[in-house]
């Protein structure tokens, strides 16, 4: 063996201490990367069961994307694309489109519409409510604000059931209803209550 001087010592000695400063945080990294992102950590369920005999918690080795969402919280696929979103809630007689003023046509659709709904209404009468439900849905189809569209697919549904063959409003129904699917929202049910 060769005996190296002092000076030679000490720089190997601070050569190795400079490699522990290099290699300790690449494991440390590494470990806590193994620990996080093993899928097959079990978990440990610590929900306290119904019956007072059976007090023992039970650990499972599920991952925890398969555990069953809390009430109020989607099922984590929705968030993934998939298509568990729940139906829209249909916009009530009463709910109002916020950021358009319709009140005057609003006032046009009442007073058609109580014309239409007469037991001596006639086929213009019901025309003049198709033609004023059609308005105000242009409107709100024109506005450029999918918030409105909702209200558009109401209006133009009511506008089929005064005037069945209206080829516009029907294109305009098959557009927006396309609008939804491509956003994959539900297509809300407004319009077609009776």
């Amino acid at each position: 063996m060769v005996a190296l001087p002092l000076s030679c010592a000490k720089i190997n000695f601070e050569g190795e201490t400079n490699m522990r400063h290099l290699i300790t945080p690449l494991i440390i990294c590494a470990a806590l990367y193994g620990v996080a992102c093993n899928p097959a950590a079990p978990t440990e369920n610590t929900s306290a069961p119904t019956n007072s005999t059976n007090a023992t918690s039970t650990t499972t080795n599920a991952p925890a994307t398969t555990a069953t969402p809390t009430t109020g919280v989607p099922p984590i696929s929705s968030a993934h694309g998939g298509d568990t979103a729940a139906p829209a809630a249909p916009a009530s007689a009463n709910e109002k489109p916020e950021g358009v003023d319709t009140a005057a046509l609003d006032a046009k659709i009442a007073k058609a519409e109580a014309k239409a709904k007469a037991p001596n209404a006639t086929e213009s009468d019901r025309l003049a409510a198709a033609a004023a439900y059609k308005e105000r849905a242009d409107i709100y189809m024109n506005a450029g604000r999918p918030n409105l569209y909702k209200f558009a697919l109401g209006d133009y549904r009511r506008v089929l059931r005064y005037q069945p063959n209206n080829e516009d409003a029907q294109k305009n129904i098959d557009m927006l209803i396309s609008i939804y699917h491509q956003l994959n929202k539900p297509v809300p049910t407004n319009g077609l209550e009776q």
